[in-house]
């Protein structure tokens, strides 16, 4: 017997089900069952109580197993209970949809049903989704009806088939719905039922399409219905189609869209807001995947962009929740649809930009509104609809300055910023400024001048939320066009800064000080020295006086970035500094002070870096010790700030971190597994599990669940361990063995989970691959065989080429493929046998195989969808395959791994030539491959230098085509090739025709700004001329003016290998008083260490060996003539020879 209330039931109630079920009929089954007690044990399973929960979770899971008839009937006859209250009968309905979805062989119940109450149970929900009256309940019964429909009509597994041998696997389930579609006197009827046909295309697209007479009809009455909601119903039901179809089955729906457009205008006229917004939201889905299906009607009305752009304006009578939906469309199918709309339709982008600055203008205008805003820290939630559309506003300008080139944005963008900056209104005023901000990123050098002297202006206006507007584009601008910006602006922009930081707004303050980080980041030292100790006062200042945590954490940021620049000249404010960040370490354990104390951390570390570790080591003592005794289970914030600071820590101290190591290691090996939680088995219905835990494999086979935010850890964890490994070099030998027995089970791990998982084991690869250099560094040290070092390649090649061999993931494919490449290239040569190369070369060459495959039938289906497409859906290019872009991306690893093995074993790879031939035969006379036979070219001639002539055959021709490419992705490897082989006698050949192929490009027209890939290729066309003209000189034809195309490119910056590259062979070749390079009577040497001057201390740029030499050749120069050529030198460039010369 039940109890009553909240207490357990002890046992199902069954009331005859099992006699009935044993009879046949669920319907006399369902007579008989005591829905009074199947509704108590539902509530029971809802109850508070944990011990009666527990007690009818128990109930519930045996009978699952044991008694599925049972279960699902009582629980079906619960669904015509009209005498239970429906939350209850809601609830039942949940459940059946769990039974009815397949997964876990435990939890899929409905395959467990005897097969005569399978077609009884699909029919009784069939009868009751029709018969039922209240729609929450009515809509619950469709999830289970869709779920169930997943199973029974999947053309692809035909075993759950209701009806074997019919083409349907449900055949009365169609019908019912379009009888129901139609049903003009009942429209809750036929609104449940078009939207569970919306639910059901993915599951029966073909059905549903080919039934062309039934679905004209209903979505002709469905349109033209009275009823809102059957047209809403018969809009989204569209849209699923053409979401869920090919094109050519949703083509003819086109003529449906402006009709589409006309229901959301009624919906907007009445005041439909559920419905419309539903709408819309289908209408933004559809634009993203199908952006096609709106072209005909856009071209010839400009619907629905007008629709959309008057909702988005819709400033008194729409709600924000609309508004932004309305702006996400337009923002959306700009996105998609970028180079089609300014061929096509020229005044699409004027009305994005005019919603975007519309909705920039949505700022509180009220003391109460400011007074909320300056109080309010950037890190605390306010109100969700406070400023809701000012942020959407940003975020959609950004947006459509990422897609359209500045030649279209700025005719548009610029003359409304000038309209709204000269408004009276503030607001105006803050829009203006705002979307500077936003937009900064994608303008060219030239406007940087004109963007500047408008953020200056209105840093003194009278409005706090202008000011705070005005800093923070400029704190933008320097982060977008560094150093350009700081160089030409310092002088201006710095003192302004240092006053804004008094401003009696602190939050206004703050911003100043943010500012400071953004420009002071990208100032060269040389130019930094001038400001350094003004604002050294005025933060020292701040840090004692200000309770503000804003300031203080600005402050504090502002202090590491000086610190950070100017290096060890900040050693004479390091003991004033040091005590404080100490103290607030020790003080700063608010609740809300994590950020506060997590960049104390911060910039301690920072400082260590600065001055060296000869004076931060005592510091470091103590650093490290208040990290071991902050919490493990510290937020995720402050958990993100101690991990970057002991990564610095490491990276001052190097081998004087050892002694570290023992307190730190076990609590990182502890964040490393992946042990179950202990977790509360959640509620039947509660859907909310997936989204905390996961399901993953140990590596040992073992399954467990863990939160999803463990993956965070673990990533931290590893990437701990491979900073450590790195800096201190031999000396974390010892921990080695250890480490890597940490690191396996990720190694190990081949479950398809979330990207999360994959960082982590991605992570995972780099770090075994550091401490395989690490081994052999100690081997080579210790004068020992590297044993360790081939153990650990071994493991890995085990492990990962096992797994790679089954995965088809070309993201997870390519994780290992670099991690592979980057073990072979740490592990050195002489490890590697003949046979081991040949077997692990075809296993890489196999899996570029497997990826063309892949490529080829994906074009494939994309052919055949677009085949009988009407032309006006052809794709075009705005097209972007991220599919094909991964599996490119997946192919590039692959081969980088090809090359590592040759650098590990170039005499054993020999054997491969051969292969290696065949390859770039095929992969060059195909368009999209020539990039990959390029790269492997390159690394033929990197790694086996003379010994690859046997395949040059086939790689020179190819190598002069990709020169002569307009694909700059194509012309990167071919310059690179010429680089390699420009030092190689048999190249002399060849050697004219590279100069002038090479030639043509360094000489022609620079790159636009937003061209990354055409910048990269300038450089590698320079790098190669360069080598050109130094090994191949008497190969150069004489209207080729080599050396002074080099000259004129100098210094390089995009391609930060080749310019490390380049700038040490310059300084070698100014060393070496090349007559070349510098010129007849030296008329090169200006521009030569104008570059050089530039590139000193450039980190990114050259090496710290470049430096020493760039920093020789100046200390060379006579006086006299140095301060003739630096007269026309950039301020920059002549404070940093000032600095050289003095020190």
């Amino acid at each position: 017997a039940l109890g009553l209330g909240a207490a357990a039931p002890r046992a199902l109630p069954r009331a005859g089900v099992s006699g009935a079920a044993r009879a046949g009929s669920v319907s006399v089954a369902m007579a008989q069952v005591d829905r009074a007690k199947f509704a108590e044990l539902l509530r029971a399973l809802c109850s508070a109580d944990n011990a009666s929960r527990q007690r009818a979770e128990t109930l519930y899971q045996q009978a699952k197993q044991d008694e599925p008839d049972s279960l699902m009937i009582g629980l079906l006859a619960l669904l015509s209970a009209e005498d239970i209250e429906e939350s209850v009968r809601r609830y039942a309905a949940v459940l059946l949809r769990q039974m009815c979805a397949r997964g876990a062989a435990k939890d899929f119940v409905f395959s467990r049903v005897s097969e005569p109450h399978k077609v009884e149970v699909a029919a009784e929900l069939l009868r009751r989704f029709e018969q039922e009256t209240a729609p929450k309940l009515r809509r619950k019964i469709g999830e289970v009806v869709a779920k169930l429909a997943e199973h029974v009509c999947d053309k692809e597994d035909p075993r759950g088939s209701l009806a074997p041998g019919s083409a349907s696997g449900w055949p009365t389930l169609l019908p019912l719905l379009f009888r129901m579609a139609a049903n003009g006197n009942s429209p809750d009827a036929a609104e449940a039922a078009l939207r569970l046909l919306g639910e059901l295309v993915s599951t029966l697209p073909g059905d549903i399409v080919q039934a062309q007479a039934e679905l004209g009809q209903i979505l002709q009455a469905g349109i033209s219905h009275e009823s809102s909601k059957v047209k809403t119903a018969s809009v989204l039901l569209v849209c699923r189609i053409v979401q869920e179809t090919e094109q050519k089955a949703w083509a003819p729906l086109q003529s449906t869209t402006g009709i589409l457009v006309q229901v959301m205008q009624q919906l907007a006229q009445a005041g439909e807001e559920d419905s419309l917004q539903e709408c819309m939201q289908a209408f933004i889905e559809v634009a993203s995947v199908e952006p096609e299906f709106f072209k005909r009607q856009l071209s010839q009305t400009m619907e629905p962009a007008k629709f959309m752009a008057t909702i988005a304006k819709s400033r008194d009578n729409m709600p924000n929740g609309i508004r932004s939906l309305a702006l996400e469309w337009l923002v959306s199918y700009l996105e998609k649809r970028a180079k089609w709309l300014t061929r096509h339709l020229h005044g699409y982008s004027q009305l994005v930009l005019e919603g975007c600055m519309e909705f920039l203008l949505e700022a509180g205008d009220g003391e109460e509104d400011l007074q909320t805003w300056a109080t309010r820290m950037d890190d605390e939630e306010g109100d969700e609809d406070e400023d809701e559309l000012l942020r959407t506003g940003e975020e959609a300008i950004d947006r459509v300055g990422e897609v359209l080139p500045i030649e279209e944005l700025g005719p548009l963008l610029f003359p409304m910023i000038g309209r709204y900056a000269e408004q009276e209104k503030w607001q105006a005023k803050h829009a203006a400024l705002t979307a500077v901000r936003q937009t900064v990123e994608y303008i060219e050098e030239g406007h940087i001048d004109e963007m500047a002297k408008l953020l200056l202006q209105h840093l003194q206006h009278p409005h706090p939320r202008v000011r705070h507007a005005a800093l923070h584009a400029l704190g933008q601008l320097a982060n977008d066009q560094t150093p350009v910006f700081q160089e030409s602006w310092h002088q201006s922009v710095m003192p302004a800064i240092l006053k804004m930081t008094d401003d009696a707004v602190d939050k206004v303050a703050s911003m100043a000080l943010s500012a400071f980080v953004s420009f002071g980041e990208g100032l060269d030292t040389s130019l930094m020295a001038g400001y350094a100790q003004g604002f050294m006062e005025k933060l020292a200042a701040k840090l004692q006086s200000t309770q503000h945590r804003g300031i203080q954490e600005e402050s504090i940021t502002c202090i590491a970035v000086i610190a950070g620049n100017i290096g060890q000249d900040f050693g004479r404010y390091y003991d004033a500094i040091m005590p404080m960040l100490k103290q607030l370490v020790m003080t700063a354990t608010g609740e809300k002070q994590s950020r506060l104390r997590g960049k104390a951390f911060e910039c301690m570390s920072l400082l260590g870096i600065a001055v060296g570790k000869e004076k931060f080591l005592p510091d470091a003592h103590q650093a490290i010790d208040a990290i071991m005794k902050t919490p493990l289970d510290a937020d995720d914030l402050q958990r993100e700030y101690i991990t970057e600071a002991s990564q610095r820590i490491c990276k001052c101290l190097k081998a004087d971190f050892a002694p570290f190591l023992p307190h730190l290691l076990p609590n990182i090996y502890k964040s490393l597994k992946l042990d179950a939680e202990d977790t509360t088995a959640p509620k039947p219905g509660d859907e909310d599990d997936d989204d905390q835990y996961i399901t993953v494999s140990t590596g040992d086979g073992k399954l467990v669940k863990v939160r999803s935010s463990k993956f965070e850890e673990v990533l931290q964890a590893v990437q701990l361990l491979q900073t450590y490994c790195l800096e201190m070099g031999s000396a974390f030998f010892d921990c080695v063995p250890q480490v890597a027995e940490h690191l396996l089970p990720l190694l190990d791990s081949t479950d398809e989970v979330s990207m999360l998982c994959d960082e982590a084991r991605s992570a995972a690869f780099q770090c075994w691959a550091s401490l395989i250099k690490c081994a052999r560094l100690a081997a080579t040290e210790r004068q020992q065989p590297p044993q360790l070092a081939h153990q650990l390649l071994m493991t890995f090649l085990q492990k990962t080429c096992a797994a790679m061999a089954k995965d088809e993931n070309a993201e997870t494919l390519r994780d290992a493929a670099d991690g592979l490449a980057e073990c072979l290239k740490n592990v050195g040569t002489g490890v590697l046998k003949a046979e081991e190369v040949a077997q692990l070369v075809s296993q890489l060459f196999k899996f570029i195989d497997d990826s063309l495959k892949r490529t080829i039938e994906a074009e494939k289906e994309k052919q055949a969808d677009k085949a009988s497409a009407p032309q006006e859906l052809q794709q075009d290019d705005d097209d972007d395959d991220d599919g094909e872009g991964d599996e490119e991306s997946c192919r590039r690893s692959l081969e980088d791994a090809i090359g590592a093995v040759m650098k590990a074993a170039p005499q054993e790879f020999q054997q491969c030539l051969p292969e290696c031939a065949n390859r770039m035969t095929q992969w060059l006379n195909t368009k999209n491959y020539k990039t990959l036979a390029l790269f492997l070219a390159a690394d033929l001639l990197d790694h086996l230098k003379e010994q690859s002539e046997s395949t040059w055959s086939v790689m020179m021709p190819g190598v002069f085509q990709g020169v002569a490419d307009k694909d700059a992705d194509v012309r990167i490897p071919a310059a690179y090739a010429v680089s390699l082989a420009a030092p190689l006698p048999k190249f002399a050949e060849v050697a004219p025709q590279a100069f002038r192929e090479i030639a043509k490009h360094v000489s022609g027209p620079s790159p636009k700004k937003r061209d990354e890939q055409g910048k990269i290729a300038m450089d590698n066309c320079v790098s190669a001329l360069l080598a050109l003209a130094q090994h191949q000189a008497a190969a150069c034809p004489a209207d080729i003016p080599a050396w002074n195309l080099v000259v004129g490119k100098l210094p390089l910056r995009d391609d930060e290998d080749e310019a490390k590259k380049v700038h040490k062979t310059v300084v070698d070749l100014v060393l070496a008083q090349h007559g070349g390079l510098l010129g007849p009577d030296n008329a090169n040497i200006g521009k030569v260490l104008s570059a050089l001057a530039e590139v000193y201390k450039q980190e990114n740029l050259v090496e710290k060996e470049t430096d020493q030499k760039i920093l020789q050749i100046f200390k060379m120069l006579p006086p006299e003539n140095l301060r003739m050529l630096a007269s026309g030198f950039s301020e920059k460039q002549q404070k940093k020879i000032e600095k050289m010369l003095s020190s």
